[in-house]
């Protein structure tokens, strides 16, 4: 792919997610009773933002190690915006239909919204966060890895949630459900710089041997 096909994609991919993105923390947002103004800016302030750091990317990093390290950290990030999304809509909606948002429930809860984050977190990195540096067709060995890194990053996430909420009561006025989301947003911090870290040196790989790699394929999924 030139430079021109690359960056058109990178400027599709970034007005996509990010009104994904921003369609689902509208979402969010109303479940926590946050402003109407703060809600509906968000419908125009991702999609923006993240086509003007795909531009920014294109504009000023475009060679070397620095460049390449922007727009992948850039990249993964926007994903990680629609991730976390995904996590919170999926968390908050099971809390509303249950009407459940205390004790073992909420690690379950927790634990489903983070599995669906994780199907969007495999498919959008590997296809263009770090889709220039993986083998063609989703292999065994690659899968593997993910899994790996993911089955940790499962257990840092959920196990933060879990001291968060076990270990401490909601403070500064905040109701049960909005302490919930705190603990959330922590969760997703830790496991962010985590999955970052493994999903650049140990999953998105493809060293000689890999590129040649053409046993044991995965069937796409998308």
């Amino acid at each position: 792919m030139n430079s021109a096909s690359r960056r058109a994609k990178d400027y599709r991919m970034a007005l996509a997610v990010g009104f994904a993105s921003a369609v689902l923390w509208f979402f969010v947002l109303q479940r926590l009773v946050l402003a109407g103004s703060e809600r509906d800016a968000i419908l125009a302030v991702l999609p923006l933002a993240f086509f003007f750091t795909a531009v920014i990317a294109h504009r000023f990093f475009r060679t070397g190690a620095a460049g390449r390290a922007f727009h992948k950290g850039a990249k993964f990030l926007m994903v990680g915006v629609m991730n976390t999304g995904i996590d919170f809509f999926v968390f908050n909606a099971l809390i509303a239909v249950t009407r459940l948002d205390v004790g073992f429930s909420v690690v379950l809860f927790k634990s489903l919204s983070f599995l669906c984050a994780l199907v969007n977190s495999y498919e959008l990195n590997r296809a263009w966060t770090f889709g220039g540096e993986t083998v063609p067709r989703r292999t065994a060995k690659e899968f593997g890895r993910f899994a790996a890194v993911t089955v940790v990053g499962f257990f840092v996430n959920v196990g933060t949630v879990a001291a968060v909420v076990g270990l401490a009561s909601p403070g500064a006025g905040l109701s049960q459900v909005r302490w919930d989301n705190v603990a959330a947003v922590i969760a997703t911090l830790v496991s962010l710089a985590w999955n970052f870290a493994g999903y650049s040196w140990f999953v998105f790989t493809a060293p000689s041997q890999d590129r040649r790699e053409t046993l044991h394929p995965l069937p796409d999924v998308v």
